[in-house]
């Protein structure tokens, strides 16, 4: 007698084609940065001290703030600028206690700092 035995599914592989898709442009979000310098890094107790520079990739009008370090903690200053048409700032500090003060300037929401500046006072 025979036996007869069910067909088994064959599996039949299809071509794979590579395709090669054209990227899409991927948006990339900067977060801006600040560019802070100063003539006086050496100064007298009382008088102005001139902190200028540029941004990138932050609009103008927005509100700077000067920020001080004091015991390893950044504290905000009243001091503020905006920033102009060209992307440039100036913030002008008056300092009154001798020593060293290590600032930087930081936009209000503190997303975008700039690096910190070393100002001895005398």
């Amino acid at each position: 007698m025979r036996t007869r035995t069910a067909p088994m599914p064959t599996r039949t592989e299809r071509p794979r084609v590579n395709r090669t898709e054209t990227p899409r442009p991927t948006r990339t979000v900067t977060r801006g940065s600040i560019t802070v310098s100063t003539r006086e890094v050496t100064v007298r107790r009382g008088r102005v001290v001139a902190f200028t520079g540029r941004v990138r990739d932050i609009r103008s009008g927005t509100t700077l703030v000067l920020q001080r370090r004091v015991d390893g903690r950044w504290s905000t200053l009243r001091t503020t600028a905006l920033v102009n048409r060209n992307g440039t700032f100036t913030i002008r500090r008056t300092f009154t206690a001798r020593g060293t003060e290590t600032v930087r300037v930081v936009t209000r929401d503190g997303r975008v700092q700039s690096a910190p500046i070393v100002v001895r006072v005398s």
